[in-house]
């Protein structure tokens, strides 16, 4: 395999975009180290994670394949048109073929999440699914990372809070966790790796706003999500910004089989613990500004 560009880095607390109430305003604006990684396309190489879900994407964002015996999930679709036709080549190398893509879960409304959206539902009529919430904040709010140069997909089911969305063996689960934007969504679904059965959390949207109401709801969204990772066993935890948490560097050893134990995405009963003790920590930190 061709090696990754290596691209490692330490753990990074965000401060992204995100919306105040049920209005489309931004109320925090990224670090400009973060806004440069945002707007830093590099691909990376595509890698198969685990067996069943698939990482393609750039230094900026990625999106995760997951798939099933009935076809493709994709969670979030990165920038654009040509983000999307990278997930195309992406998939292609592992045998997989984007018209299988049967369902495109967007977490939240900003362009770096739906952008690719369209294209690949308009291309092979995959299904947009998101939140009511937060359809209406993308479809209302046209600055910052949702500029015309993001395509807009149309959304063709709303998902509810706590719903359980199935594509043949897979059944994923979707928590409403308000924060970073007004209705974005955190997941929960399984994945195996070698044989065996894990349960793999994706926390929907990483920055933690300025405005003190939605540090609140930021607060009590990790707090609910917290019971259903407990609830549901989790012990592997992703993310669409891999600028944190030493992603890229966790990523690169799975790409070159060079990681040594313990698979770097499976943190366990302890990392998950830690993952929401961390960022508990952080958006007190924030609140008592």
């Amino acid at each position: 395999m061709k090696k990754m560009l290596s691209v490692a880095m330490g753990a990074v607390c965000i401060a992204s975009f995100a919306v105040g109430g049920t209005k489309a305003e931004d109320t925090s604006t990224p670090p400009k180290e973060i806004l440069a990684l945002l707007h830093d396309h590099t691909p990376l190489a595509p890698t198969q994670v685990f067996d069943n879900l698939y990482c393609i994407g750039t230094k900026s964002v990625v999106a995760w394949a997951l798939k099933t015996s009935e076809g493709i999930v994709l969670i979030d679709s990165m920038w654009d048109d040509n983000d999307a036709k990278l997930i195309e080549k992406g998939l292609k190398l592992y045998g997989l073929d984007a018209k299988d893509i049967k369902l495109i879960i967007i977490t939240h409304g900003h362009g770096d999440h739906y952008g690719g959206a369209s294209y690949l539902a308009k291309k092979y009529g995959a299904k947009v699914l998101m939140s009511q919430k937060d359809t209406e904040f993308m479809l209302s709010y046209n600055k910052g990372p949702n500029t015309p140069e993001y395509p807009k997909p149309k959304v063709d089911r709303y998902i509810k809070d706590g719903e359980k969305i199935t594509l043949g063996d897979t059944q994923i689960i979707s928590v409403e966790t308000p924060g970073h934007t007004v209705g974005g969504i955190s997941l929960i679904f399984p994945i195996k790796y070698q044989g065996k059965n894990y349960e793999a959390m994706l926390w929907g949207g990483t920055g933690i706003p300025n405005d003190k109401t939605l540090q609140r709801a930021y607060r009590d969204s990790l707090d609910k999500f917290e019971k259903y990772a407990k609830e549901y066993g989790v012990s592997v935890e992703l993310t669409a910004h891999l600028f944190q948490d030493n992603g890229y560097s966790r990523l690169e050893s799975v790409y070159n089989e060079s990681f040594q134990g313990n698979h770097p995405f499976i943190v366990g009963k302890s990392g998950i613990e830690k993952f929401f003790t961390t960022y508990k920590k952080m958006v007190d930190d924030k609140l008592k500004d």
